[in-house]
């Protein structure tokens, strides 16, 4: 049945909130698990702002350009452009203590963002690279092109008239 799309059903006993109503009735800060989790990235950095080991691991995200996302938002919803900044975010994290040897690749990771949200993926791209690490990103967005060290153009065209070395 690979043809039909995903199907999608509320549970009659949680309504959708995914815990027991006993877990729902424990609250921080006036919030519970089912509120947490609807928050935005950007929304908990501000709720836990006192929390200096939850903003640690929220802020790369924020970093990336993912602030707009909720915390609770499953990862099959995530666009392939987001799931690359996902993945970005916890390299960016963990590289930010030591050098890395890494090779990232990445495809068309700007597809659909606004200048805003390329200016923070560039910003993280550089930290990967300042922290030892190696970024070949696959782009026609110039903006993104501008900043490489090196650039390698394949064409002329693409498909059958693409795939040589231009410049």
């Amino acid at each position: 049945m690979q043809f039909l799309s995903d199907v999608y059903i509320t549970c009659p006993d949680c309504k959708g909130r995914r815990f027991k109503e006993a877990v729902l009735e424990i609250a921080y800060k006036g919030k519970n698990i089912h509120d947490l989790l609807n928050l935005t990235v950007n929304q908990a950095l501000d709720f836990f702002r006192d929390h200096q080991k939850i903003i640690g691991a929220l802020q790369p995200l924020a970093d990336v350009g993912l602030g707009y996302i909720r915390l609770g938002q499953p990862i099959n919803t995530l666009s392939g452009g987001e799931a690359q900044r996902l993945k970005l975010s916890r390299h960016v994290k963990l590289n930010g203590h030591a050098a890395g040897r890494t090779l990232f690749i990445f495809d068309e990771p700007t597809t659909g963002l606004h200048f805003d949200d390329i200016a923070k993926l560039l910003s993280a791209l550089q930290q990967l690279v300042d922290n030892g690490n190696t970024v070949l990103v696959i782009e026609h967005n110039m903006d993104v092109v501008k900043t490489a060290d090196w650039v390698i153009d394949l064409g002329p065209e693409g498909g059958d008239n693409g795939g040589r070395v231009v410049a």
